[in-house]
């Protein structure tokens, strides 16, 4: 099934993104992907299933960009038709699709979902741990929605939502309240109940659900997401020691985000090492200093502006180092440095490729 059709390989590299919905998943990484993946011809990124949408259903007229997913093909003029239908319990059934692509060839394989109230979520995080020709399942899971990760491009914000609509089952369908626009006042949480209740209220967004992509709402605020994501994964670690599944609010989906527009994050502390293309060098950000060390043999060459603090709030950047460096074999140079939580410290190491370090987000 993996290289058949749509997946027959094209490419040096398959990416599969298996999602538990078929719009508001889809439709966003298929128009991140057309940004930032288009014309990669060492790439292959598609989503399972391609975002579908009716051919009878217009868009409304929410803020978020007028971009609509590619619609699944069509034999002979027919319906459009389901490309995979994944059958078996969620989540732990995407992470076992996941896994069955990648034993058919696909070379990186993540299964997207929320936490809901699906019954088998330690399962599903087993099964993804396993390795399959040296592969594993990758796991982009949000807590309690993917729509909390969209919150995130806006403001940091560690809140406990228990619902991403609130609303009522009336003859087997969910009647949502429509939080935050004062529509239903009996039964509008304000926002605290609900996460597109509190989008609402704050002007974010109006709907998630509709046929229209999220992404133009957050295009220009990738980076302050991945950020806000990693402080908020760093204040949830310092808080509990429950398996992600079971923690509320909670979300990794921007490592994901950032697989594939080409930035890495690495945390306070933590030592990165970058060893290709000729290069051989680390560095880490600890105690307000940048440090960098030589690791190969010979001379090592920093150009100006190679190692650069970036505002995200402000979107400004600032050069660490306004000369080039030269470093001599094992000899290393410390960088003044204070970061605080809406910067970055940005090097970008190619054309494809750019590592954030991140501040201290237990200070």
């Amino acid at each position: 099934m993996a290289r058949t059709n749509e997946n027959t390989r094209h490419s040096n590299y398959v990416i599969r993104i298996v999602c538990e919905g078929n719009k508001t998943e889809p439709l966003f990484f298929t128009s991140l992907c057309d940004v930032y993946c288009a014309g990669r011809d060492s790439l292959d990124v598609r989503t399972i299933p391609q975002p579908y949408m009716p051919e009878d259903e217009e868009p409304d007229n929410s803020a978020r960009g007028n971009y609509k997913g590619k619609k699944r093909k069509t034999k002979n003029g027919a319906e459009p038709v389901e490309e995979v239908v994944i059958v078996g319990v969620p989540p732990l059934k995407w992470v076992l699709y996941a896994r069955q692509i990648l034993s058919e060839g696909v070379d990186e394989a993540w299964a997207v979902y929320d936490k809901d109230n699906h019954p088998r979520h330690e399962e599903a995080f087993v099964e993804a741990n396993k390795e399959v020709d040296g592969k594993k399942v990758n796991i982009a899971f949000s807590s309690r929605s993917f729509e909390y990760y969209l919150l995130l491009h806006f403001e940091y914000i560690y809140h406990c939502f228990n619902e991403t609509e609130c609303g009522e089952k009336l003859k087997g369908k969910k009647r949502i309240f429509e939080c935050g626009t004062g529509k239903n006042p009996d039964k509008d949480c304000d926002g605290k109940n609900c996460i597109n209740g509190y989008a609402r209220k704050r002007g974010y967004w109006q709907e998630t659900k509709s046929s229209e992509s999220t992404f133009p709402l957050v295009k220009d605020n990738l980076v302050k997401g991945m950020i806000n994501a990693c402080r908020l994964r760093a204040v949830s670690d310092a808080k509990t020691n429950e398996p992600i599944y079971k923690r509320n609010p909670y979300t990794n989906v921007d490592i994901l985000v950032g697989r594939l527009i080409g930035k890495e994050t690495i945390g306070y502390g933590n030592l990165f090492t970058y060893n290709e293309y000729g290069y051989n060098w680390s560095i880490k950000f600890y105690g307000d200093t940048l440090n960098i060390v030589n690791n190969k043999n010979g001379a090592e060459h920093f150009g100006k502006g190679m190692f650069v603090i970036y505002d995200y709030e402000e979107k400004s950047e600032l050069e660490l180092n306004e000369e080039p460096l030269l470093l001599q074999p094992n000899e290393s140079k410390q960088l003044p440095c204070r970061l605080e939580y809406n910067q970055v410290i940005s090097i970008k190491v190619s054309q494809e490729k750019e590592i954030l370090l991140l501040p201290n987000f237990a200070m």
